[in-house]
């Protein structure tokens, strides 16, 4: 029969699982829950095979391998032969089966002028004595022992453990996103895959036949740990254990405690591989392993010899597509990227770029066997929203590979961005889309308005102008004039300091640009920029009133929520009307759709105050592990939505219109001080409407045309931040999906005129 390989679902698990228990297996790939957690590393799928055997096929580097198949002895002839025949025939490969346990391949007896069969001595498993585990009894474990003791000691009346359930998850998430900030590089695509697992777990975790656990300090987890069991073997396997390694002794402590509570009656208990790390090793040595699972390379050989000469170092190696950040020497190598995806940038816009704007940024890139395929480059800001001070990360240098476009590599980028910036704390991140219609899938909405200006041509006879100098006084004097100007106009925008203004020189002069005062009477009263080789472009203009005329105004900034606790704080209740009036405080429950940050997906209780707000996750109901706040009044929303009403860009009524009868929740929302109130801007189509302002935010995003360029300033290691000219980051030409609907908004957006400033 042929065979049908199919994705790893949630709902696979019934179809699967009765084929985990037919036969002796020591390996931790002898339980379901391994499989689940890999499935997108080795992108994984399985067949059955006549009701009788479970098949596998993975990938890595892009070819294809598999597993041994699970099933009874007696039909494990049968199974090896039909993966065999699949490979053979319908993959026209030679069969290579990765991580075969021991007792398969000792049944199986290959004939060794047919295969070779070699152990994976770094993939083997660590087996341990379930009763030494739990008692860490003997001289051998003593030092373990003496750790739990004394962290019981140091911590006594503050530690509790858990039996955690699935809504408990949140509490895991945030632990999650703080233990991996702690680790190092050296297994960061690894750690992100088997984080990716693990939320795919916690928001499934009902499926699944699992034991959780987790130990709390001072009401807050410090450590996590999955595990589940094999009855044939009578072996716990523990998939994760995750702890502060900052608190002494915790380790150790939720190793033996979970054992204690969740496995009392394991014989054996399986903790995995050391990936051939040194570390790993050396720290699952200390614990004196009984024996090892041990496990098998089996490749059929052509002619007596090997068909792929890869196959060897399979395991422990990683996918051949990689996600990492460049350190600071090798970010040059993505200067042949930006070339490509953006030609309209001059030479001397590029190397003033890579000079200046690396120095203190991030890139974030995709690679393929070595080969660059993918970028993203976060641009360091500060910025000011009512007295406080977000440091945000401006997105740039968005760019695909031409002849790798509309292979996801995009999303993939974008998706480990946004997860990282949730987990460093972020409120938002931001950037200026050429085609808003490429990020509105990932949830970014527009928050922000650009309006033109032009000086009046009795301004323009008038008004001197004087060159502002890269000197500490003429940068100073600009500076001020800039926070003064914004500052009168806008509740949140990009803060401006001398060094800002010095790069804002440097910037202009690499495309024969020049920053001017302009004065009336010895009185500064308005700045103004043009730049351009062969085409004089105006770049920005700040002027007082009576010095300018409105031209124009186009949508312009774009958002997407990253931490909702972070961005929530920020925002508090309009203050009373009347001196005297009882402080308020006022609760309301929002039921947040993320479907990309789990994290921001959930229940969560914020608490608004007139001078601030928190935000509390909430477990959806009463259980045996302990739940909270009881919430009368509910909003139910979506990352774009509550970014866009709290900045102002729509009103509550038109994005929750139907959930506003419930007058509860309307008092609620209309007591919340948002950014400004704004007119809708309405496009048709499948896109996300965009708003006009009337009174616009934001972010002042004053230079340029559609461009994701963007350069700071560094006064005491606070970053100021503006965006720079050309139209070079181009998502619509690096990423486009030619959706015509969206080409006409793509076309306007691309002539903005460059005299942008935001309009009060």
């Amino acid at each position: 029969m042929s065979l049908e390989f199919k994705k790893i679902e949630v709902n696979s698990i019934q179809e699967m699982l009765p084929f985990y228990a037919m036969r002796h297996n020591m390996t931790c790939d002898s339980v379901f829950l391994e499989s689940y957690v890999w499935k997108d590393y080795y992108n994984v799928r399985y067949a059955i095979w006549e009701n009788k055997a479970l098949l596998w096929l993975m990938e890595n580097e892009g070819r294809c391998f598999s597993a041994m198949p699970l099933c009874r002895e007696e039909d494990l002839p049968g199974a090896f032969a039909a993966i065999e025949e699949y490979f053979n025939e319908e993959l026209g490969y030679p069969l290579v089966i990765n991580l075969a346990d021991e007792y398969a391949v000792k049944y199986l007896n290959l004939p060794e002028d047919k295969y070779l069969v070699e152990e994976q001595v770094d993939s083997r498993d660590y087996l341990y004595n379930g009763d030494a585990m739990r008692s860490l009894a003997g001289k051998k474990l003593h030092k373990k022992k003496n750790r739990v003791n004394a962290f019981k000691r140091e911590y006594e009346g503050r530690y509790e453990y858990r039996r955690l359930c699935c809504s408990d998850s949140h509490d895991v998430w945030v632990f999650l996103d703080r233990w991996r900030q702690q680790k190092g590089e050296e297994v960061e695509e690894h750690l992100d895959y088997e984080v990716k697992g693990i939320h795919d777990i916690l928001k499934n975790c009902s499926e699944f036949s699992i034991h959780m656990g987790g130990v709390y300090i001072d009401g807050q987890m410090e450590a996590f740990t999955i595990g589940s069991y094999n009855p044939v073997e009578h072996m716990a396997v523990i998939h994760i254990e995750k702890a502060n390694p900052e608190i002494n002794g915790l380790y150790q402590f939720i190793n033996q405690q979970f054992l204690i509570e969740e496995f009392p009656e394991a014989e054996w208990v399986n903790r995995e591989d050391d990936m051939g790390l040194e570390g790993l090793r050396k720290a699952k040595m200390t614990y004196y392993p009984a024996d090892y699972a041990r496990k098998y390379l089996v490749e059929q050989l052509l002619n007596g010899s090997k068909g792929y000469h890869w196959a060897e170092q399979i395991a422990n190696t990683t996918a051949g597509s990689v996600l990492t950040y460049l350190d600071a020497e090798d970010k040059d190598e993505t200067k042949h990227l930006w070339h490509m995806c953006f030609p309209e940038d001059s030479e001397s816009f590029i190397e003033y770029y890579y000079k200046e704007k690396t120095k203190d940024n991030e890139i974030l890139v995709k690679k393929d066997n070595g080969l660059l395929i993918s970028m993203v480059q976060y641009n360091p800001y500060a910025v000011k929203l009512r007295g406080r001070l977000w440091k945000l990360d401006y997105l740039v240098g968005v760019a695909t590979e031409e002849s790798r476009r509309r292979e996801g590599h995009f999303r993939d980028v974008f998706v480990k961005m946004l997860h990282d910036e949730e987990a460093a704390g972020k409120p938002i991140t931001y950037l200026v889309p050429v085609n808003p219609a490429v990020y509105a899938p990932m949830g970014f909405t527009f928050i922000g308005n650009v309006a033109s200006y032009e000086l009046t041509e009795k301004a323009k006879q008038t008004l001197t102008r004087t060159v502002c100098q890269d000197t500490p006084e003429d940068c100073g004097r600009a500076a001020v004039y800039m926070e003064q100007w914004l500052g009168a106009r806008y509740e949140m925008y990009t803060r401006r300091d001398a060094a800002y203004v010095s790069r804002l020189i440097k910037e202009l002069a690499s495309e024969n640009g020049t920053l001017e005062f302009l004065e009336q009477d010895g009185r500064l009263v308005g700045l103004d920029a043009y730049w351009g080789w062969e085409v004089r472009e105006h770049r920005l203009l700040y002027a007082e009133d009576a010095y300018t005329v409105k031209t124009g105004e186009k949508p312009w900034n774009m958002a997407r929520l990253t931490n909702i606790g972070a961005l929530l704080a920020a925002f508090g209740l309009k203050q009373a009307e009347q001196q005297g009036e009882e402080k308020r405080m006022l609760t309301l429950g929002i039921r947040m759709n993320d479907p990309i940050l789990e994290m921001n997906n959930g229940e969560f209780v914020w608490t608004i105050g007139e001078t601030g707000s928190s935000l509390k996750a909430r477990k959806p109901e009463p259980d045996t592990c302990g739940c909270t706040e009881n919430v009368s009044i509910w909003l139910e929303t979506k990352p774009e939505e509550l970014v866009s009403w709290l900045f102002g860009c729509r009103k509550a009524e038109e994005i929750w219109g139907g959930q506003l009868e419930n007058k509860g929740l309307a008092e609620i929302l209309a007591q919340v001080d948002t950014v400004v109130k704004a007119k809708r801007l309405t496009l048709t189509g499948r896109f996300i409407p965009l708003f006009k302002a009337a009174a616009v935010i934001a972010i002042i995003l004053s230079l340029g045309n559609v461009a994701q360029h963007s350069f700071s300033g560094d006064e005491g290691r606070v970053l100021a931040t503006d965006t720079i000219g050309k139209q070079v980051t181009a998502p619509s030409v690096a990423l486009s999906n030619e959706l015509k609907a969206d080409q006409a908004l793509a076309d306007s957006l691309a002539k903005i005129n460059k005299v942008q400033v935001m309009e009060e």
